[in-house]
């Protein structure tokens, strides 16, 4: 195999390669595990090529059509390219793929395969430092490293790990698993999300997917009906489920929930300020530290709320459902609580120790 061609662009000279392969780049886990949701059943012939591009690169974009899509930041000085083209010989010849830089700016795309029966793979390693741009038409896409990140699959599941500049990542239904961002956008439309480690501004829809966040400085959240589970949010966190269960613990900071319906739990919450609303869900909330003001209505929910300390400026409504309360009271004290039940059980105690 040969690599020819002039200022930014390449074509391959092929010598009867045509071989299945699985690839590997350091940094980007294997995502072809037979059986698993990353398993794509292979065209009758397959080629493998691969280059180095002989220019400085200071973006990347890969535009497929059902192919996987690999891209991790490595210990590289020129961006490395490996293409896993999949395609049937007797519809036709080789796919043309796309490959150019312009003002420092990688592009690979297969535009052949939007219409034909092929897929091309892309695994690409790139220097630090560089942002990616990754659109796959419906296949898998991971990115590891890359400073900054937008990914739409188009239904393909995606793993972004470790991404050093703002993440933006809409699945339309695949599956998105994040380990390390400095901040993310996310809309899964109706996928699994999970997330962990991130370090900056945090945005999620799921539209009914389920969502599970472990680790952020805040979040604002719409589940679109989807569950919820959060823990160790150390910062301002806003959640809408509309009628999915949210589950927290050990959240810090200001805190605005509803949950449109669904049940509301939370564990060890460190929240100065609360803004609750179940919708007819029943809520438990167990403070951690003395809140210094708490509204929460259920709407015919039960509740059952936990704090430390006090006195408290207490204002109560359970409508009719039964109501006890166990904490020190003081229309005039500094920390404030009005909780309504509409008719739902009420019951108000002091913290394990207060």
């Amino acid at each position: 195999m040969r690599a020819v061609g002039g200022p930014g662009r390449w074509v391959w000279g092929l010598s009867g390669l045509a071989t299945a392969a699985v690839l590997l780049v350091p940094g980007v886990r294997l995502l072809t595990a037979a059986g698993g949701p990353w398993h794509r059943q292979p065209a009758p012939d397959t080629v493998v090529r691969s280059l180095t591009v002989p220019g400085h690169v200071t973006s990347l974009d890969v535009q497929g059509y059902g192919g996987l899509v690999k891209v991790a930041a490595g210990p590289v000085s020129r961006a490395e390219v490996i293409e896993t083209i999949n395609y049937v010989k007797q519809e036709g010849g080789l796919p043309a793929v796309v490959q150019s830089v312009s003002a420092g700016r990688l592009t690979l795309a297969d535009p052949a395969c939007a219409t034909s029966d092929c897929t091309v793979g892309f695994t690409v390693t790139v220097p630090a430092g560089i942002p990616a741009t990754v659109t796959t038409d419906g296949g898998a896409a991971a990115v590891s490293g890359t400073a900054g990140a937008a990914v739409d699959s188009v239904g393909g599941p995606v793993i972004a790990e470790h991404i050093d500049g703002p993440l933006t990542v809409n699945t339309d239904g695949g599956a998105l698993q994040m380990d390390g961002a400095a901040g993310a956008d996310v809309d899964s439309g109706g996928g699994l999300v999970t997330a962990e480690h991130i370090d900056g501004a945090l945005t999620v829809n799921t539209d009914g997917g389920a969502l599970q966040l472990n680790g952020a400085p805040g979040a604002d959240v719409d589940s679109g009906g989807g569950p919820v589970t959060a823990e160790h949010i150390d910062g301002p966190l806003t959640v809408n489920t509309d009628g999915g269960a949210l589950q927290l613990t050990a959240t810090v900071g200001p805190l605005r929930a509803d949950t449109g319906g669904g049940p509301l739990s939370d564990e060890g919450a460190d929240a100065a300020t609360a803004d609750v609303s179940t919708g007819g869900g029943p809520a438990r909330i167990a403070f951690s530290a003395a809140p210094d003001t708490v509204l929460l209505s259920t709407e015919g929910g039960p509740v059952t709320l936990t704090v430390p300390g006090g006195p408290y400026a207490l204002t109560t409504d359970s409508d009719g459902g039964p109501q006890s309360v166990g904490i020190a009271t003081d229309p005039a004290a500094r920390r404030s609580m009005t909780v309504t039940s509409d008719g739902g059980s009420l019951q108000i105690e002091p913290a394990s120790g207060h």
